[in-house]
C-alpha cells in the first residue's frame, strides 16, 4: 500500500469499511493497529453538509461562537442541535461542515478509541478534484459527488441531473467512476456526457489521485476535539510506571534510612563538640559552640588585630636575657600587642641597655618610671610589639 495515498474508514454505512488507494474495500478489522499516515474516517455525506463561507480576519477568532448565528436563517433545523466545524480556505474564506449532534454522537459512540485520533471529514471531499472539474462515483442507485474544493454530497441517481445544472459555468469536466459504465452515462444528461471522462473503478481507484489529505473541515472541533488518550497510554506504559514507583519507593526507604543515620551521627559529634568544649570553658551556656570559642580566643589575641600572649613573652623574655642581672618582677598583658614589665637592675644603665636591647628586637619600649633603691634600680616599661 502506497504510503503517500489517503486512507479511509468509510463510517456510518451498513458496515464500517478499511478504503485504501487501489485495493478492494474490506470490513474494518476488530482490533486495529497503528494505523497508516494520511488516514481519516468518512462520514456520509448525505448527513455531513459542506459549504463555503466568506468571513473577515476578524471574524476568524470568534467564528466557532458566532457560526450558528450566521447561518440560522439558511437552514431549517434548530442551530442548537447542530454541530459546526470549520477550516480556512485562504483568500478571507472559510469552509464549513454541519452535522447533527445526534448523529454524529451515534458514530463517535462506537468508534475504535484509534480513530478517535484521526481526522473526521465528509466522504465526499474524499474524492479527487481539480479547478473546473466535477467528480462523480456511481454507488448502487446513488451517487456521491464533489464540485469544488469544499462542495460535496450523496444523492439519490435520480437527482443527478438537477445537481449537474447547478454547477458553475466554468465546470468543463465530469470525470465519473463506476462499475457499469452504461448505468452511469444514463443517468447523466446529454448535454453534458461529452463532458464526461469515464474511469472504471470506486472509491478505491479514486484514491489513487486523490490529494493524500482531505481539504475539508475536521469535525474534531469543539466538543468532539480529540482528548488524551490516558487509558491506552497506561496500558503501555504500565508495567514502566511500576517499575518507577518500586524504585521511587526504595529509593525513599533508603534515603529516609540514610537521613536517620546521619542524624544519630550528628547527634554523636555535637554530644562529643560539647564535652571538647567544656574541657575547656566548664562554665556558662552553651549555644553555639563554635562561635563561643572563637570570641573568647579572640579575647586572648587570636584575632585579626592582636598578638598571642606567648611568643610576645618568648621575644621579650629573650631580649632581656642579654643584660647580666636583670630581674623581672611582673609581667602585665591584658590583650592586644602591649605588655607592662616590671624589672630590678644593678644600675640605670643596665635599665638603658635593657630597652635598646628590646628596641633592636620586635618591640618599641617607653620607661613609665624608674626609681633607686638598696638593692639596685626598680623600673617599669611599656613595651608594644612593632606591626
Amino acid at each position: 500500500m502506497a504510503q503517500d495515498n489517503l486512507n479511509i474508514v468509510r463510517w456510518g454505512q451498513t458496515q464500517a469499511q478499511w478504503v485504501s488507494a487501489g485495493s478492494q474495500p474490506k470490513p474494518l478489522p476488530a482490533e486495529l493497529s497503528a494505523l497508516p499516515d494520511n488516514t481519516c474516517v468518512a462520514f456520509p455525506s448525505d448527513a455531513v453538509r459542506t459549504l463555503s463561507l466568506p468571513v473577515s480576519p476578524e471574524e476568524v477568532k470568534h467564528l466557532r461562537q458566532a457560526l450558528p448565528y450566521m447561518l440560522e436563517e439558511s437552514l431549517l433545523e434548530d442551530v442548537a442541535g447542530l454541530h459546526f466545524a470549520h477550516v480556512g480556505l485562504g483568500e478571507n474564506r472559510q469552509g464549513i461542515a454541519i452535522v447533527r449532534r445526534e448523529t454524529l454522537d451515534e458514530w463517535t459512540a462506537s468508534l475504535p478509541e484509534a480513530l478517535l485520533e484521526v481526522p473526521w471529514v465528509a466522504e465526499a471531499l474524499c474524492l479527487p478534484w481539480q479547478e473546473g472539474t466535477c467528480t462523480l462515483l456511481f454507488e448502487g442507485g446513488q451517487v456521491l459527488a464533489r464540485w469544488s474544493a469544499i462542495d460535496g454530497a450523496r444523492i439519490e441517481a435520480a437527482l443527478l441531473p438537477a445537481l449537474l445544472e447547478s454547477l458553475p459555468n466554468e465546470t468543463a469536466t465530469v470525470v465519473v467512476y463506476g462499475e457499469h459504465e452504461d448505468m452511469a452515462m444514463a443517468a447523466i444528461p446529454d448535454t453534458w456526457r461529452a463532458r464526461c471522462q469515464w474511469r472504471q473503478g470506486g472509491f478505491a481507484e479514486a484514491l489513487l489521485v486523490a490529494e493524500p489529505t482531505p481539504s475539508g473541515p475536521d469535525l474534531r472541533q469543539g466538543a468532539y476535539a480529540p482528548k488524551l488518550p490516558l487509558t491506552r497510554w497506561w496500558q503501555q506504559w504500565q508495567r514502566v510506571a511500576v517499575a518507577l514507583g518500586v524504585a521511587l519507593i526504595l529509593k525513599t526507604g533508603v534515603s529516609v534510612a540514610d537521613y536517620q543515620s546521619l542524624k544519630a551521627r550528628d547527634l554523636q559529634l555535637r554530644q562529643a563538640m560539647q564535652v571538647s568544649y567544656r574541657q575547656v570553658n566548664p562554665q556558662g551556656a552553651v549555644v553555639d559552640i563554635e562561635k563561643q570559642l572563637n570570641r573568647q580566643l579572640a579575647e586572648f589575641g587570636a584575632g585579626t588585630n592582636q598578638r598571642a600572649f606567648t611568643p610576645m613573652l618568648t621575644q621579650l623574655l629573650e631580649a632581656v636575657a642579654t643584660v647580666e642581672g636583670i630581674l623581672l618582677t611582673s609581667v602585665n598583658y591584658s590583650g592586644g600587642n602591649a605588655l607592662r614589665v616590671n624589672l630590678t637592675a644593678p644600675d640605670f644603665p643596665s635599665v638603658e641597655r635593657v630597652q635598646e636591647a628590646l628596641r633592636t628586637g620586635a618591640f618599641s619600649v617607653e620607661l613609665e618610671n624608674s626609681s633607686a633603691r638598696r638593692e639596685g634600680v626598680v623600673a617599669r616599661l611599656s613595651v608594644e610589639v612593632k606591626r
